[in-house]
């Protein structure tokens, strides 16, 4: 036999065969040589198959969902750090069991209600709310999905969702989950305490050098300096370089004129109308006013109020019929119009209230039109500012002298932390896009030119690294003020809670709260009939945490709402709700059903996941993020 394998391997097109096969290792791996893995697949669940394309898309809702909370983009470090690439592949795995178990059972979907979901889809509808073909393409194209593929995604959207709905709906929780919520929700309490404030124990002796030396070598990290940057720049916006002095009163009395309507509050006039059914009962109506009848009697034959004919406060640019607007502005204050014709018929028109045209005066708004002018001739230097700045700086001049060629003012900050600190504590509030600059300013290097930060859509922040100061631990000398004032903090709170205890185990030898009270010359007080939630105002979070602690009766010691004190509370009453549901929330019910649909949905997944075969492909996925494009 092996002599029938060695023969069969030594020709020429078994030595070529052979020699693919290696390659194929080295190039793909033995996983995905034998799994037979296409570049385009980064998922496989049995026979279903999540796609490159599908990845994309998940992986791009991901990406605008955490945009939204930073207000911007988010770098791929930012990405994963926030587990992004974790909970895109843990839902795509969850959405191929899914559709695997939708094939094995023979889920489908009709062309025409495929059809009918997406074009029902608002995202592709123009302002009319219907569908539009351009719409869906160009969505499309954004995400960068081919219209086959988003077809695809969709159907097997569609028999998923045939799955989920089966698993979850009607789940409901049940009326003795409900109840215990609301006894949870309801129950009062009444407590007596005392309040021990740090003055209790206070003053607090000085350390002594060996115990402060201690304490400085525990926590000597927390004094350590951080890295510090200096860093030069020059800022180049519209604002930085606009010169409102340069404004003449010529040009601003020019700008006043070309744009009065910029300055004037138009004429507006609160209208009411009674629209008829034809022009014969709208004209009777009229001439019954002549008779004695007034508007408001006219509304109400109508069969209308007086508020029904109002149509408020408005422009005559607002009055989207042009008849109606000339009528109505031609009226005086409470006159009736004749019959105009409207859009729904014939109709009486009354002026009741007339705000007049009101235009500034030039003195108001002067120096609005001044830096508006200024503004604007800045906006149109800033580019030859950049020009002059960028044309030095590429012929080897510094920042200094590339700033002076753009008539830019350079200011230098001697030294800034990344946390935006200066090494007395401070900030330096004048900084533009501080946070971008301070990033890319911490990842540069003395002499390196940086690529200027953006600021807003025409402004641009120049800058240099001049020096950097190594982070380094700081001897206790030069911190010793505040390693002091650290160490008799942490010694203040370590005393009160001694002496807390000394009290409640005074309280649990039978003592009563009054003698304590009395002894320690602290006011007795009483927090009475709270709630959970009732409570927290009172006597802090960490006060109701101790008041729900135990029965009636206990003795139980807490920190204060003012988060230095120390609280001593002992329960004098437990007080269940009569009704229960009564203290249930509302809306809270379709919570709890959410939340047991959602169990049942997972267990159903989990369930499919360990009964499914599922393979990943990380270097697959790998590529995608790198490229989502």
């Amino acid at each position: 036999m092996m002599n029938s394998l060695r023969k069969s391997v030594s020709g020429g097109v078994a030595k070529l065969l052979l020699g693919l096969i290696i390659i194929a290792f080295v190039v793909t791996g033995f996983s995905e040589f034998f799994t037979g893995s296409s570049s385009n697949t980064v998922i496989t669940a049995g026979e279903s198959e999540v796609t490159t394309e599908d990845y994309r898309l998940a992986y791009r809702q991901a990406e605008v969902q955490l945009s939204q909370e930073l207000q911007r983009r988010p770098t791929r470090e930012e990405a994963i750090a926030n587990g992004i690439d974790q909970r895109v592949l843990s839902q795509l795995v969850a959405e191929a069991v899914l559709e695997e178990q939708g094939r094995e059972i023979g889920l489908g979907l009709s062309e025409e209600r495929l059809a009918r979901l997406i074009a029902d889809d608002p995202s592709f509808h123009d302002q009319a709310g219907r569908f539009s073909r351009t719409n869906f393409r160009d969505l499309l194209a954004n995400v960068g999905m081919r219209e086959n593929d988003f077809i695809r995604n969709r159907e097997q959207a569609a028999v998923r969702s045939q799955i989920v709905d089966a698993i979850s709906e009607g789940a409901t929780a049940p009326e003795l989950v409900k109840q215990a919520f609301g006894l949870y929700n309801g129950e009062r309490r009444t407590a007596d305490y005392l309040t021990i404030a740090p003055a209790a124990v206070q003053p607090i002796a000085e350390p002594a050098d060996d115990v402060l030396q201690t304490y400085f070598d525990t926590n000597k990290q927390r004094y350590a300096a951080p890295e510090y940057r200096s860093i030069a720049y020059a800022t180049l916006t519209p604002e930085a370089i606009a010169d409102p002095a340069a404004v003449t009163e010529a040009e601003i009395k020019a700008a006043y004129d070309a744009d009065s309507q910029k300055f004037t509050t138009p004429e507006q006039r609160r209208i009411q109308q009674i629209v008829y059914p034809d022009r014969p009962a709208a004209e009777a109506a009229k001439v019954s006013l002549a008779a004695g009848k007034t508007f408001d009697d006219l509304a109400t034959a109508s069969g209308r109020s007086v508020a029904d004919t109002e149509l408020g406060l408005l422009t005559k640019a607002a009055i989207p019929v042009p008849a109606i607007a000339d009528a109505a502005f031609a009226l005086g204050a409470n006159a009736v119009s004749d019959v105009v014709d409207g859009t729904f018929g014939p109709v009486l028109l009354r002026v009741t209230e007339i705000q007049p045209e009101i235009k500034k005066p030039l003195a108001e708004v002067q120096e609005d039109i001044r830096r508006d002018i200024s503004l604007q001739a800045a906006s149109e230097k800033v580019r030859a500012a950049y020009d002059a700045y960028d044309n030095a700086r590429g012929g080897g001049a510094d920042l200094a002298e590339s700033a002076k060629e753009a008539g830019l003012e350079v200011k230098t900050i001697p030294a800034i932390s990344l946390a935006g600190q200066t090494p007395e504590g401070s900030t330096v509030p004048d900084l533009p896009e501080q946070q971008e600059i301070l990033k890319v300013a911490f990842e540069s290097d003395v002499g390196v030119e940086n690529t200027p930060v953006t600021v807003g859509s025409t402004g641009f922040v120049f800058f240099d690294v001049t020096r950097i100061d190594e982070a380094h631990d700081r001897p206790l000398a030069e911190v010793k003020d505040q390693v002091v004032g650290d160490w008799k903090a942490e010694e203040t709170r370590r005393l009160l809670g001694v002496k807390v205890e000394d009290l409640k185990k005074r309280l649990d030898a039978g003592e009563t709260l009054d003698a304590l009270a009395a002894s320690e010359a602290l006011p007795k007080q009483t927090v009475n009939a709270v709630t959970r939630r009732s409570g927290v105002s009172e006597i802090g979070a960490d006060g109701v945490r101790a008041l729900f602690s135990g029965v009636s009766g206990l003795v139980a010691t807490a920190d204060a709402a003012d988060g230095q004190s120390k609280l001593l509370i002992k329960v004098t009453q437990v007080a269940p709700p009569a009704d229960p549901m009564s203290n249930f929330p509302q809306g809270q019910t379709a919570q709890l059903d959410s939340m047991l649909a959602n169990d049942f949905l997972q267990s159903y997944v989990n369930r499919l996941q360990s009964e499914t075969s599922v393979v990943t492909y990380p270097a697959t996925i790998r590529a995608v993020q790198a490229s989502p494009q």
